[in-house]
């Protein structure tokens, strides 16, 4: 290959990468932002024409994504994946072990054949009642079952979006088409290995975080932020904090006083109390509802019912305490609970916010709601449950849900297998199965086109369509053969095999930190000019790249599932390094061997 020199445009396209990444790991803008920034960057700068720069919306993997959501949405509405799930109890026994391996063994097929992350959010509230019941703390489940739909999502074609991503543009560079079991042997070996791993090693590398009994008690456990607000009536009008003794009365700590719409941040002993005032306090829930009431404070916003937590469960309760998680999709993310009408739209109050475990410490009607938020609501079990079938919200904990539409689920179980038979016998690609597939999920009632529009996620297909435009800019500068030769050279001395282990664990390491798509996008050019370079197959790196970055194990943002329990497993941000890092490079090394047996050079 001849040496590829400095040039205008590959300075320019080296540029617009470097900003992408630093904005995603910036994560001040969602990744379809940064998407579109990126995607009318390169138009503005002539390295890409406009037609290449909206080509990635007609890109195949773009459509095939989209109608394996409304796919997907057929189990969910149909309660297929539910009633999978509720097997769980039956088969899980009484035992941490089992239960961990049940769950495995159910998330990991299903993972395969639908997106892993409406998966994930079935399973939450099953395995918290399940953990609770067992007296087993959720976090000695929830990671490993992450990470287990993460590489269940590797095993086919269509098991993720990043896999159906470097397939089109694997046909964009000129190369054969992958079909839908083609990656499932060398797939299967790393998930065996990392099963494995979690199931042994895994276990005692998996923090114990917040063992719950009941909900109360994870109420009481888990700390909360609220807004009080002071009566005129009330015996602390007009006494410093230190003479109310908020922290050795009840255990509560002020850390903000919102008085006449001004904060007062970090308040101290001697800031007076007046009448009117918001005092944030931060502190457990059975604390807040006393000095409620023994300082005739009131609940910023509204006035709810704290339930002994003796009496939680005694007759004739008409509200109780319940946590609800924000999904992905729903329709509160990205808004406030104020642009949202939280109260009257669900007839109760948000009494805290948690995020990634941590009490949220801006006034709740102004914090926009992201996914994986775990929001303290007070209502009834009338109102839970119809929040829970609304979709907006998942109700943390056992609940009897509404029966859906479960007559139609024989119907959806076809229609999926059918998608995937008509595309592994080759009788169609996977694109026109899948439409095929959709079509007949409107015709049979599984997913009306209304709920197929809401189950479809956006962000992903905008950033999808958006960041494909910089994969073309890569190639046709010149920055991926560049970067290939600089990889090559450094890496030459290792072999084939330590070049493809390189771009493995690099793959690895830039999902961690960006969008996993984002990172296919970028490396799988320089993995076909590095292949080039080389002289051998480029197929070993193309699915090298379509594992590693399928496979996010070390921070709870490189992948959606792990941001989604981070908070119901009361994680810390270490948790995730200390099982996920061991985990990466053992798939590195597993995947430097299997790789190649399979695809090769």
């Amino acid at each position: 290959m001849a040496e590829v020199e400095f040039t205008t445009d590959i300075l320019l396209t080296l540029a617009v990468t470097a900003g992408a990444l630093a904005l995603f790991v910036w994560n001040r803008l969602r990744v379809d932002v940064v998407a579109l920034i990126v995607m009318a960057s390169l138009i503005l700068l002539g390295l890409v024409t406009p037609q290449e720069g909206i080509s990635g919306f007609a890109n195949e993997a773009m459509i095939t994504v989209a109608a394996m959501f409304v796919l997907s949405a057929g189990l969910l509405r149909t309660g297929a994946i539910d009633a999978l799930g509720r097997r769980l109890e039956r088969w899980a026994g009484d035992g941490e072990f089992r239960l961990l391996v049940v769950a495995i063994a159910l998330v990991i097929p299903l993972s395969a054949f639908i997106n892993n992350t409406p998966v994930v959010v079935v399973m939450i509230p099953l395995i918290l009642g399940l953990t609770r019941k067992m007296k087993v703390a959720p976090s000695k489940i929830f990671m490993p079952i992450s990470f287990a739909s993460q590489m269940g999502g590797t095993l086919t074609l269509i098991g993720t979006s990043t896999n159906l991503l470097v397939a089109g543009l694997v046909l964009e560079l000129g190369m054969d088409r992958i079909r839908i079991f083609d990656v499932t042997p060398a797939a299967a070996v790393l998930t065996v290995v990392g099963v494995t791993y979690l199931l042994t090693v895994g276990r005692w590398l998996t923090a114990t975080r917040e063992p719950v009994t009941d909900l109360i008690s994870s109420y009481e456990i888990r700390q909360y932020l609220t807004g009080l607000l002071v009566g005129q009536q009330s015996p602390i009008v007009g006494k410093s904090l230190r003479e109310s003794r908020f922290g050795s009365n009840y255990g509560l700590q002020v850390i903000g006083i919102d008085r006449q719409g001004e904060r007062v941040a970090f308040p101290r002993g001697h800031t007076l109390v007046e009448a009117g005032d918001i005092l944030i306090v931060e502190g457990k829930i059975p604390n807040i509802a006393r000095i409620e009431e023994e300082e005739h404070l009131t609940i910023a916003g509204s006035r709810p019912e704290f339930p002994d937590p003796a009496e939680a469960q005694g007759p004739g309760r008409e509200a109780r305490l319940a946590e609800v998680i924000v999904p992905p999709r729903s329709m509160v993310v990205g808004r406030t609970l104020q642009q949202v009408n939280f109260r009257n739209r669900y007839g109760m109050p948000v009494l805290g916010i948690q995020r990634h475990g941590e009490p949220l410490q801006e006034r709740m009607r102004d914090i926009t709601l992201e996914p994986g938020d775990v929001l303290l609501v007070s209502g009834s079990n009338e109102e839970l449950t119809a929040l829970h079938g609304s979709g907006d919200l998942a109700l943390l904990g056992a609940v009897q849900l509404p029966r859906k539409r479960l007559r139609k689920m024989k119907y959806a179980f076809a229609i999926i297998a059918g998608v995937v038979a008509l595309a592994a016998f080759d009788v169609m690609p996977i694109l026109v199965s899948a439409l095929l597939g959709v079509i007949a999920m409107f015709l049979t009632g599984c997913v009306t086109p209304d709920e197929a529009y809401e189950d479809i996620d956006w962000m992903v297909l905008v950033l999808l369509g958006a960041i494909i435009p910089l994969g073309i800019a890569i190639r046709d500068t010149g920055l991926a053969e560049l970067a290939a030769g600089l990889l090559v050279n450094l890496t030459r001395p290792l072999g084939s095999y330590g070049v493809l282990a390189t771009f493995y664990i690099m793959t690895s390491l830039l999902t961690e930190v960006i969008s996993n798509n984002a990172a296919a996008v970028v490396l799988t050019p320089i993995a076909l000019a590095t292949a080039l370079t080389l002289g051998v197959s480029p197929m070993p790196f193309i699915i090298a790249v379509m594992f590693a970055a399928s496979n996010s194990f070390m921070t709870p943002i490189g992948y959606q599932t792990n941001t989604f329990i981070y908070g119901p497993g009361g994680y810390r941000f270490t948790d995730f390094l200390r099982l996920g890092a061991p985990l990466n490079l053992l798939l590195a090394a597993a995947a430097t061997i299997t790789i190649p047996f399979f695809f090769p050079f």
